[in-house]
């Protein structure tokens, strides 16, 4: 879906109401499968709104969400977030993260922009460091082929984790 970042612009304001219940469902399904204990650095592509970034308090965390979503993180104040309001293709990081997470993101980008996504999601992530990513069951987007250390069925998501 090409035109993503304009669809969540003109929700912006009513995103929360419309998906904060479902978000909070997967990232707490995500979470429970990780040792967040030993994480301290996460990298969120599309944070949409920050309600992961509401879970890793304490954890340094680097939001990347195109669309005027990412004004509700800074209206939420959240320590140790740090925001990029770009696309992903146009992001250069340094930085490695103990976690990389997408949540619910891949349906929106078109095949290339997905192939550019997944390949920026395990660049940036630190050896034996985690990337956890759902799809909508209904996007029917299968990311076996990437040998995921595990599959997980999560309502109407998957989710898929990789230790890099």
């Amino acid at each position: 879906m090409e035109d993503a970042v304009d669809y969540y612009n003109a929700i912006s304001g009513s995103y929360e109401k419309l998906y904060r219940d479902e978000q909070i469902r997967k990232i707490k399904f995500v979470l429970k499968h990780l040792d967040i204990d030993k994480i301290e650095t996460v990298l969120d592509i599309g944070a949409g709104t920050g309600i992961l970034e509401e879970f890793l308090k304490g954890k340094k965390v680097v939001a990347i969400e195109p669309s005027s979503l990412s004004d509700e993180i800074i209206r939420k104040d959240l320590k140790n977030v740090t925001i990029i309001r770009s696309r992903l293709e146009e992001v250069n990081l340094d930085e490695r993260f103990d976690l990389v997470i997408c949540l619910t993101t891949l349906q929106d980008l078109n095949k290339e922009t997905r192939r550019i996504c997944l390949e920026k999601a395990f660049e940036y992530c630190k050896e034996g460091g985690t990337v956890a990513i759902s799809v909508l069951k209904a996007s029917q987007i299968d990311l076996s082929y990437l040998k995921p250390t595990a599959i997980e069925d999560a309502q109407n998501d998957i989710i898929f984790f990789f230790i890099k």
